[in-house]
């Protein structure tokens, strides 16, 4: 009977370790992912960064295409 105690007894030492790394695994995940909205909230508070995000991510004809265009606009807006 003493050593059933004594095996229940490491059985349950070794469930609590288990569950505190779990535990602490979970902390770590929700940092992390906190972390990364952290920045992603930086970012979207930039002004027009979503229009640059955007921009970034077009196929290069259209992309150049946009940015001709907007140097036009500007050479126009600085002549008037």
């Amino acid at each position: 009977m003493h050593q059933s105690l004594q095996d229940e007894r490491k059985l349950l030492k070794l469930k609590a370790e288990a569950l505190r790394l779990k535990i602490l695994s979970n902390q770590m995940r929700r940092q992390q992912s906190q972390s990364g909205s952290e920045m992603l909230g930086l970012l979207s508070q930039l002004p027009k960064a979503g229009l640059v995000w955007r921009l970034a991510n077009l196929p290069r004809k259209t992309r150049n295409k946009a940015l001709l265009g907007a140097g036009l606009l500007a050479l126009l807006y600085l002549r008037l």
